[in-house]
C-alpha cells in the first residue's frame, strides 16, 4: 500500500498505529512501530488530538521552515502548571525574542574552544574507571561508561570535584523525572527535594564564581555579556540547571545506545579500532541509528500544510526524529548501521533556532567514550533482552550488562 493510498485527503483517522509513546514496550525496539506509522499515516493524528510527523522532509520543514515555536500564539505553554513555571526562563521553554537573548549570552560559554578545553580532564577519569573493570571481562555500559563520561564533563564544566559526580547525577536524574512529570508517587517527595537541593548547590557555585572568577564553563556563563546585557541571577540559575538536565541524560543515552550498536555490528567496532580517525563518523551514525531523543515538539503559529493535510494554528506537532532518521526516501538501507554514510544529516539534534546547544559537547563525550572502548576491548557482547530502560521521556537505558575481551596488544589507554 502506498503512503498516498493509506492517508487520503481529509482529516485522518486518529490512532497510535502501534506506536504509543507512553508504552515501555516501545523502548527496546521502536523502529518497527515507527516504520509502520510512517507507511500507514506519515502525518499522524493521535488520540490526544496532537500530530506526529515521521517523514524526513516533513520533520525538516517543521523544525527549520515553519512558523512555529515551543509556545502557542498567546505565548503560553499548553498544560503548564505552577510547578512548571518555576523553569519558565530556561531557554528551551522560550521563543524569540527572549530565547534569542538568553541563547546569545549562553553561547559565549559553550563555544567549541571552551568545551574542548575540558577534554583533557575527562580522559584520566575514564581511564581509571575502565582500569577497574578491565580485568573482570564484564561491565555495565551505563554506570561504568555512559554515565562516567558526561559526569566527568559536568564536573569539569562546573569546576567541582569528580567525587561529587554521584550526588550530582542522582539529583539531576530525580529532577528530570519531576520536571518531565514521570516521578512515581513514591518518588515524588525525593524528586521535589532533589530540585531544591540542586538549586541550592548551583546557587552556591554561582555565588562562588562571582566572588572568585574562573575559566571553567560556569565561570564563563557567569561573566557572559552581550552589549551590556547579562543573565540575571534567576536566569543564570535556570540555564545552569536546565543545561545539566538536558545534557546528562541524553548523552548517557547516546553513549549507551551507541555501544549497543557496536555490539550488534562488530565489524563497525573493529573498523573503528583499526581506524580511530573514523570516530566522528561513528558518532554521527550512532546519533542517526539509535537517537536518545525520539521526538521533539513544536506548536504551529499559522496554518501549515504537511503532505495531504493542513494543520491549524496552535496545533501541537511532534517531529518523530527516530523515524525521520530511518526514512528510506533519504537514507539508503536505513535499518543497517554503517560508517561513512554520505546522505543527508540526521535530525537527532533538532533544527532551527532550537538546535541543540550542547551538540558539540555530546559529540565530544561520545568520541571520548567510543575511542576508549575500541582501543581497549574487543568481542563486545550485550544481551539486548537484559537491558533495563529508564522511565524517561528520552530513550535511556538504566542498565546494560556487557562482556568483552582485552585487545591482544594490551590494555591501552585513551591519551590524556
Amino acid at each position: 500500500m502506498t503512503e498516498a493510498a493509506a492517508t487520503p485527503p481529509g482529516r485522518p483517522v486518529a490512532g497510535w498505529y502501534g506506536a504509543d509513546p507512553t508504552s515501555m514496550n516501545l523502548k527496546p525496539d521502536p523502529h518497527a512501530a515507527y516504520r509502520q506509522l510512517r507507511e500507514r499515516q506519515p502525518v499522524n493524528l493521535t488520540p490526544h488530538g496532537d500530530w506526529r510527523l515521521t517523514r524526513y522532509d516533513d520533520v525538516q520543514k517543521l523544525l527549520k521552515h515553519s512558523r512555529s515555536g515551543v509556545r502557542n500564539t498567546a505565548g503560553l505553554i499548553p498544560e503548564e502548571t505552577p510547578e512548571d513555571s518555576a523553569a519558565s526562563k530556561f531557554m528551551l521553554r522560550l521563543d524569540p525574542p527572549d530565547h534569542d537573548r538568553i541563547r546569545n549570552l549562553v553561547n559565549k560559554a559553550f563555544t567549541p574552544r571552551a568545551l574542548e578545553a575540558i577534554r583533557p580532564d575527562i580522559a584520566p577519569l575514564l581511564n581509571a574507571e575502565l582500569d577497574r573493570v578491565a580485568a573482570n571481562g564484564e561491565m555495565d555500559i551505563v554506570s561504568d561508561l555512559a554515565l562516567t563520561v558526561p559526569a566527568a564533563s559536568m564536573c569539569a564544566m562546573l569546576g567541582v570535584p569528580f567525587a561529587d559526580r554521584h550526588r550530582l547525577t542522582r539529583l539531576v536524574s530525580l529532577a528530570t523525572y519531576r520536571l518531565a512529570k514521570l516521578a512515581l508517587p513514591d518518588m515524588q517527595q525525593d524528586a521535589d527535594a532533589a530540585i531544591m537541593e540542586l538549586a541550592g548547590y548551583m546557587h552556591e557555585l554561582i555565588e562562588q564564581r562571582r566572588r572568585e572568577p574562573s575559566d571553567d564553563i560556569l565561570g564563563l556563563l557567569v561573566r557572559a555579556e552581550e552589549a551590556g546585557d547579562t543573565l540575571s541571577n534567576d536566569e543564570l540559575l535556570q540555564q545552569s540547571i536546565g543545561l545539566l538536565i538536558a545534557g546528562l541524560e541524553t548523552t548517557i543515552g547516546l553513549i549507551a545506545n551507541g555501544m549497543a550498536c557496536f555490539a550488534r555490528y562488530p565489524q563497525a567496532f573493529e573498523q573503528l579500532a583499526a581506524q580511530p580517525e573514523l570516530v566522528g563518523q561513528a558518532v554521527e551514525e550512532c546519533l542517526r541509528f539509535e537517537p536518545s531523543v525520539p521526538v521533539t515538539r513544536r506548536i504551529l503559529w499559522e496554518e501549515t500544510r504537511f503532505g495531504d493535510f493542513t494543520l491549524p494554528a496552535n496545533a501541537i506537532v511532534y517531529a518523530v526524529l527516530i523515524a525521520a532518521n530511518r526514512d528510506p526516501a533519504v537514507f539508503s538501507d536505513p535499518d543497517t548501521f554503517k560508517l561513512g554514510r554520505r546522505e543527508a544529516r540526521h535530525c537527532s539534534f533538532g533544527g532551527g533556532i532550537h538546535f541543540c546547544l550542547g551538540s558539540h559537547l555530546a559529540r565530544m563525550n561520545a568520541e571520548i567514550a567510543f575511542s576508549a572502548m575500541a582501543a581497549r576491548f574487543c568481542a563486545l557482547e550485550i544481551d539486548r533482552t537484559a537491558i533495563a530502560w529508564a522511565p524517561s521521556l528520552f530513550r535511556i537505558p538504566e542498565s546494560m550488562p556487557a562482556r568483552f575481551r582485552l585487545r591482544s596488544q594490551g590494555l591501552g589507554t585513551l591519551p590524556a
